[in-house]
This record gives C-alpha cells, structure tokens and sequence, in this order.
C-alpha cells in the first residue's frame, strides 16, 4: 500500500513540474530589427520582420528591413517547400551567430507573412 500512495504522490508531483513555465520579465531586450541585430551579441535570440532578398551562396540570404540588411544561415528543411521571392514578407527568428567575417542569423524558424 505504502508503494502505491509513494508512486501516486510522485506521479502527481512530476505531471505538475512538467507543465510549468516562467511567464515573467527577462532581462536581455527582445531583438527585433537588423539594426539591433547588428550590435547585439552572439547567442541573442532574435526575431525579425522583412524580405530576403538575395541568395548569396549555399544557405546564406540576405535579408532586409526598414533599417538595414543583415546576412542570414537558413536551412533547406526551414522553407519547408514554400516559395519566397524578394517580394514576399517573412518572419525570421533565430539566434545571432558569427563567423570569421561577420555577424548573421541563423534562422531556426520561417513564417511567411500575409
């Protein structure tokens, strides 16, 4: 008996921690432009609204808002067979990263705008 009040008791207390989210202040600022992006730190989650623009090489694009254009690392699976051209708005969000040139974004997730 004292087994199953003991699993009881600990299934309960894992099922409610699992649920659990902290909905509070954070205290890095939330980056929503190339402009901010461009002096921000590595590893700063970011999420920006604009165009690509331009396919540079490989999975680097060039994206651009109303205040600048950063480089941007987009994976093949990230389009998810969409088709974007330099007319169609989209949210990018990711993390800043850096290579041995300069910053860029690499985008973990892609949402075509309306």
């Amino acid at each position: 008996m004292k087994k199953i009040l003991v699993m009881f008791f600990l299934s309960a207390l894992l099922a409610s921690s699992a649920s659990a989210q902290f909905a509070g202040p954070s205290i890095s600022q939330q980056i929503t432009t190339v402009e901010q992006a461009l002096t921000a730190r590595r590893g700063q989650d970011v999420t920006v609204k604009g165009f690509v623009v331009k396919h540079l090489r490989d999975r680097y694009y060039l994206f651009r808002d109303a205040t600048g254009e950063i480089r941007v690392k987009v994976e093949r699976l990230r389009w998810r067979d969409r088709r974007v051209t330099s007319k169609t708005p989209v949210r990018l969000t990711g993390r800043i990263d850096r290579d041995f040139r300069e910053l860029y974004i690499n985008v973990g997730r892609v949402d075509v705008l309306k």
